[in-house]
C-alpha cells in the first residue's frame, strides 16, 4: 500500500512540474518518478562471511552466494587467518564470476581472532541497508536474498526470517521457524531453544544494529550471533517471515562438531552480557526473565557434564536460579542435563559425578 501511494504522489508531482516552467529546462529523458522509484527499489544487502579453516565446504558456500538472483549485493569475506587455503579457493571461484568481482571485499586478520571478532569486523565495514550472515561451512538457496528483500519491501520489515534445513552427509531435515506473538515472546523462545539463535537465517536492518552498537563481543565465539539477535529484538518494530527454507545449516562439519563443547568462560561472558543488557534496559517481563533462568540452567548442566567441575564451582553465583526445582520446567533439556543441574543446585555433587561416569561409560561403549 505504501509503495502504491508513493508512486501516485510521485507521478502527480512529476505532472505538475512538467506543466510548469520546469518543463522548459528539463532535458532529461527519464521522468522524475522513474528516477526516484528506481532509487526506492535499490536496496543494497551486505552479506558477511567469516572464514576460518573451512576449505572442505567454502566453495559451495561462496558459489551459492555469488549465484544469487538478487544482484544488489555487497559481499564481505573476513579471513580469520585459518591458513588452510580457504581464501585461495574463494579467489579461484571468483575468477568464474567477473561480473561479481567489484561486489566482493576481503578483510584480512593478521592472526586468528575468533568468529565473533571476524563477524564484528565484517559488520562494521558493511554499508548495506540490510545485513545477512552466512557461515563458511554452510550454503544458501540462490533465491534467498531476492525473497527476503521482497518481503522486507512488502512489510518495511526490520528483520526477515526464513525456514532452513539441517544438512547431514546423506540427508537433510526441514526446520520451520515458530512465529512468536511479539518480540518479547521471540526473545523467550530463543532463550529456551524453540527458535534457533543463529543470525544466518535472519536478514536484519543495519541501522538498528549500528544505532544501538549491537555487534558480537570478541571472546564470545559460541553464541556470538545470539548476542546480536537477543539485543536487536528489543529495538525492532516489524519482523516478517518467508515460508521457504532458504538456508542450509551444515551439521556434518568436523569443525562444527568439535565446537559443540567449548570453554566455560564463553558461557560466563554470554550470561553476564544478557544480565547487564536486561538490567540496563529495565527488561522485567516475566516470561523473558523466566526463560533467561532456563537458559542459564541449560548452560550450567552442559558444563557440569562435560567441563571441569572445579571451574563450574567458581561460577556458582552466575548460574544461580531462584529455585532448584525450576530445572524441570525446561522442556527442551534432556533428563540427564536436568538431573545434573538439580544435583548441583542442591549441593549433591556425588550425583553429578555419577552422571559424568555414566556418560563416560556410555561413550566408551559407543567407541567400541
Amino acid at each position: 500500500m505504501c509503495y502504491v501511494i508513493y508512486v501516485v504522489l510521485l507521478t502527480f508531482f512529476d505532472k505538475c512540474l512538467q506543466s510548469s516552467i520546469y518543463a522548459k529546462y528539463n532535458k532529461c529523458s527519464l521522468s522524475i518518478p522513474y528516477i526516484l522509484i528506481s532509487f526506492y527499489l535499490k536496496m543494497l544487502v551486505s552479506i558477511i562471511i567469516p572464514v576460518y579453516r573451512s576449505k572442505k565446504y567454502v566453495e559451495k558456500c561462496v558459489r551459492s552466494v555469488l549465484d544469487q538472483t538478487y544482484k544488489d549485493l555487497e559481499i564481505i569475506i573476513v579471513d580469520d587467518c585459518g591458513k588452510d587455503g580457504s581464501i585461495d579457493i574463494i579467489k579461484r571461484v571468483l575468477i568464474e564470476y567477473p561480473e561479481m568481482v567489484t561486489k566482493v571485499r576481503f578483510i584480512y586478520h593478521e592472526f586468528n581472532k575468533g568468529c565473533a571478532a571476524a563477524r564484528r569486523h565484517g559488520m562494521k565495514e558493511a554499508t548495506g541497508k540490510y545485513i545477512l550472515q552466512v557461515d563458511s561451512d554452510d550454503y544458501v538457496a540462490t533465491t534467498m536474498v531476492e525473497k527476503m528483500v521482497s518481503k522486507a519491501r512488502e512489510c518495511d520489515a526490520d528483520m526477515v526470517v526464513s525456514n532452513y534445513y539441517y544438512t547431514f552427509s546423506t540427508r537433510r531435515v526441514l526446520a520451520e521457524v515458530i512465529r512468536p506473538k511479539d518480540n518479547l515472546d521471540f526473545a523467550s523462545k530463543v532463550l529456551q531453544g524453540y527458535i534457533h539463535a543463529g543470525a544466518w537465517n535472519k536478514m536484519m536492518r543495519r541501522s538498528i544494529l549500528n544505532d544501538h552498537d549491537i555487534y558480537p563481543v570478541p571472546g564470545i565465539n559460541m553464541g556470538d550471533d545470539m548476542t546480536i539477535l537477543m539485543q536487536a529484538l528489543f529495538y525492532m518494530e516489524k519482523i516478517s517471515y518467508v515460508d521457504d527454507a532458504l538456508y542450509y545449516y551444515n551439521c556434518s562439519g568436523e569443525d562444527r562438531l568439535s565446537r559443540s563443547i567449548y570453554p566455560m568462560i564463553n558461557d560466563i561472558k554470554l550470561i553476564n552480557l544478557f544480565s547487564n543488557f536486561f538490567e540496563k534496559n529495565n527488561i522485567e517481563n516475566k516470561d523473558v526473565c523466566s526463560s533467561f533462568g532456563l537458559f542459564k540452567i541449560g548452560r550450567l548442566s552442559r558444563n557440569l557434564l562435560y567441563n571441569d567441575l572445579d571451574d563450574v564451582s567458581r561460577f556458582r553465583k552466575v548460574y544461580s536460579v531462584s529455585k532448584p526445582s525450576q530445572v524441570f520446567a525446561h522442556k527442551r533439556l534432556p533428563l540427564h542435563y536436568k538431573l545434573a543441574a538439580y544435583f548441583y543446585l542442591k549441593n549433591f555433587m556425588m550425583g553429578v559425578k555419577m552422571l559424568r561416569r555414566l556418560i563416560s561409560f556410555k561413550n566408551s561403549r559407543n567407541v567400541q
